[in-house]
């Protein structure tokens, strides 16, 4: 399984022109797809926009028609403005003597009164193309579809749903049923997007794969994560574990510092040192007796020999002293980096540190973090861009939001766990404490990234399985559990 936005889709449906099919043959391996599901019932009733939505959808119809069953085909556009696949299949519908209604204000009343008489309605009026919102005929069907009880079946995304966020526009089609094409579409991560999509099917057309060259993502689950975590040795000991720093906390944010070098422990870490001030290290002895700690003063590149990981931002502080250690570190370690919270802002005034660093480099912004670095307006962009400046820098991007979209610009992934009422403070740190703990341990920084954002979402889910707000103190306590579960199941 694949998820993809509509750009995304857009490119790959150009890759497949391009490779050498022509766009009925496209149109005609999708109607194979649609049609198995369809059994069931025999009197259809396909509602098809002027696009190649639409053509699915005629296509569908002539297949059906030669099985024998009652069609009628509810066309919304113009017959001067089709499509060219939409006007080929059209064309051979009308020579077969299928049963076609144009759409138009004289035969609304037609259409109204023949929604009824049918199984089930399909909607192939709007594919992902769409991007806002419905207007005239279209809108007056799709609301009508809406208030007629009969079963509707949308193809590749119902129409009125933003491909990308799963969000309405003014209307949408509330199906029982979503036949996907090609790969899942973002919007069906969003949970609410399930009102209108009903249950979402996957088919793949017998076409070439292009899948991996789009950048499409993976999703990572449980089972991804079971398979990638590792067992711990008999012999092992807390040399094995790795040995990290965590340069973060200043006298007002003394809690990141203590959330993260709890999670990094929680996790496994062999030895967590916390570099940071006295305020920090006095409030550490207390929190997280299991770290250990030296005061930050100045840069000492001697500190960091021996350490296989380093976490560099939670909670630093942003002035003067802070942005002169974070650029004398990023510039002269060769220890692989966690970038997370203020060494972020940091690093967006000096961009050259990202084009010449010597080391494996996990970056953890949030949206708003990101933008510092690269402007963006749309979902949609902000995928591409993540998946190009992750390309660029040689650096692997934890892009934190809703499923998590992480990226070394080879290979995307959304992480499958996770919960609205872990939007709380603390919860940045403890994931990048987390992820420095299986960097520090010896995993690839793109798997470190992806079990560690994975393992803080289960985290997240067990702890909202019984509370309305979740926070970052109780997620920690559930890291041990969840990893024992883990290579338990």
């Amino acid at each position: 399984m694949y998820i993809a936005t509509s750009s995304q889709l857009k490119r790959y449906d150009q890759a497949l022109l391009d490779y050498g099919y022509s766009i009925e043959q496209l149109v005609d391996k999708a109607s194979d797809c649609l049609l198995k599901h369809f059994d069931k019932y025999q009197h259809i009733m396909i509602v098809c926009g002027p696009g190649n939505n639409g053509a699915d959808g005629i296509s569908l119809g002539i297949k059906l028609h030669q099985e024998g069953k009652e069609v009628l085909l509810c066309l919304t556009g113009k017959e001067e403005k089709l499509s060219q696949a939409n006007r080929y299949y059209l064309d051979q519908a009308q020579s077969l003597s299928i049963e076609c209604l144009f759409v138009s204000e004289e035969t609304l009343e037609e259409f109204q009164k023949s929604v009824p008489h049918f199984d089930v309605v399909v909607d192939a009026l709007f594919g992902f193309g769409l991007n806002s919102d419905l207007r005239g005929i279209v809108k007056y069907v799709v609301d009508l579809i809406n208030n007629i009880e009969v079963d509707v079946i949308a193809i590749d995304i119902p129409t009125g749903l933003n491909p990308d966020t799963g969000k309405p526009y003014n209307s949408c089609i509330c199906a029982y049923q979503t036949i996907t094409l090609t790969a899942y579409k973002l919007a069906f991560l969003n949970p609410e997007s399930e009102m209108y999509t009903g249950k979402v099917i996957l088919e793949l057309l017998d076409a070439k794969s292009f899948h991996e060259e789009m950048l499409f993502s993976q999703p990572v689950d449980f089972k991804w994560a079971k398979y990638h975590i590792k067992e711990r040795f008999y012999d092992g000991h807390k040399g094995t574990y790795g040995r990290i720093m965590h340069v973060t906390g200043c006298y007002h944010y003394r809690g990141a510092a203590l959330l993260a070098a709890k999670a990094a422990v929680y996790t496994g870490s062999g030895l967590v040192t916390v570099w940071s001030n006295e305020k920090v290290i006095d409030a550490l002895s207390l929190f997280c007796p299991e770290a250990t700690s030296c005061q930050r003063q100045y840069f000492d590149e001697h500190l960091l020999q021996g350490k296989e990981a380093i976490l560099i931002g939670s909670g630093l502080g942003l002035n003067d002293d802070s942005e002169r250690f974070v650029c004398e570190l990023l510039s002269h370690t060769q220890v692989p980096v966690v970038i997370d919270g203020d060494a972020l802002t940091i690093l967006a005034k000096h961009p050259e540190l990202l084009e010449n660093h010597h080391s494996s480099w996990i970056l953890t912004p949030h949206h708003g973090e990101f933008k510092r670095f690269v402007n963006f307006n749309q979902t949609s962009e902000l995928v591409d861009q993540a998946n190009a400046f992750a390309k660029k820098y040689h650096v692997t991007l934890v892009l934190k939001g809703p499923h998590t979209l992480i990226s070394d610009g080879n290979e995307t992934y959304r992480i499958m766990s996770g919960n609205k009422g872990m939007s709380s403070a603390g919860m940045g740190d403890t994931l990048a404490g987390i992820i420095s703990s299986f960097l520090g341990q010896g995993y690839l920084p793109k798997d470190a990234a992806i079990l560690g954002t994975y393992l803080h979402g289960l985290c997240g889910d067990e702890v909202y399985k019984e509370n309305y707000t979740v926070v970052a103190s109780k997620v920690i306590d559930q890291i041990p559990q969840m990893m024992k579960k883990m290579k338990k199941d």
